[in-house]
């Protein structure tokens, strides 16, 4: 008798399961309806990958696609530097060479001939998307072979660094330079932000500079309700009309975060970005996740 009431809930244990992956599915299916209208409505091509870390849910919509990874990359980099440092190597001081700045480095070019900090060299690269303070953290982690060789540590054998600020922002389709995937860029995120080896000060800012970065406004905070904390890493190639945003979501009472990666870019060498693409997205994609 105990065997076959056993049975019998191993049974409805199993078809409710396949109920939930069924239904499941068919929620991702109509959600990626509006995304592919949104594809349509402005000419382009959206990659997106999110993940809830606290109730499993997963939405695919080009995941495999690679993109321009531009700017939102400056986010990993900084992430994997605070996470191999102990919070007082953060003071260390880098002189800053006019030799080494580039186009987009608004607080770097005031520090010629002077030296910042780690730190300060992570909040201008984070909030302000400083070209020369990411390329000097990508110093401190070896330049481009040690970048990659931190991001298969973390499981991404995905992302192809290539180029410093700001060559990597030519994008070229038929080059794997300098992308990345959605899934890859959006679990190299969550990697970081879980790490057991960060410190949990280095982790509070890292979390901070997402928050407080302006520079994704329009994009994928734009798209989520006000009662949500959001923090954000934007890119823009300069080809291809590539407009992308990598973020975390903390939907109120939630605990664990929701991870978010949108990738965009048209046929067209010479097209222009529209950020509504993003925000747009982020919209329609958050419904389902939570």
């Amino acid at each position: 008798m105990m065997n076959r009431y056993i049975k019998k809930w191993f049974i409805a244990f199993v078809l409710s399961g396949v109920c939930f992956i069924g239904l499941s599915t068919m929620h991702n299916a109509i959600y990626a309806k509006d995304i592919d209208q949104i594809e349509n409505d402005y000419d382009t091509q959206l990659g997106i990958y999110g993940m809830n870390t606290e109730n499993g849910k997963e939405f695919k919509h080009n995941v495999d696609e690679r993109f321009a990874f531009a700017s939102t990359y400056k986010a990993i980099a900084s992430g994997i530097l605070l996470n191999k440092v102990a919070p007082s190597e953060l003071n260390k001081k880098v002189e800053i060479n006019e030799s080494e700045i580039v186009a987009n480095s608004p607080v770097t070019e005031q520090y010629i001939g002077k030296t910042m900090s780690l730190k300060a060299l992570i909040k201008a690269s984070m909030l302000q998307s400083d070209n020369t303070a990411n390329n000097k953290i990508m110093q401190e982690l070896g330049g481009i072979n040690g970048l990659k060789h931190e991001l298969v540590q973390l499981g991404d054998h995905v992302s192809e660094p290539q180029r410093l600020e700001p060559d990597l922002n030519y994008f070229n389709p038929n080059s794997k330079a300098d992308t990345t995937t959605p899934q890859a860029a959006a679990k190299t995120l969550n990697s970081i932000l879980t790490s057991n080896e960060m410190n949990a000060s280095n982790l509070a800012l890292l979390k901070q500079t997402m928050i407080e970065n302006k520079t994704g406004d329009s994009l994928i905070k734009a798209g989520m309700p006000k009662s949500d904390t959001v923090g954000d890493k934007s890119g823009q190639a300069l080809t291809y009309a590539t407009r992308n945003d990598l973020a975390f979501i903390y939907p109120k009472g939630q605990e664990k975060p929701i991870i978010l990666a949108i990738y965009s870019k048209k046929d067209q060498k010479d097209a222009k970005p529209n950020d509504k693409v993003i925000s747009d997205s982020a919209r329609e994609v958050i419904k389902y996740l939570k």
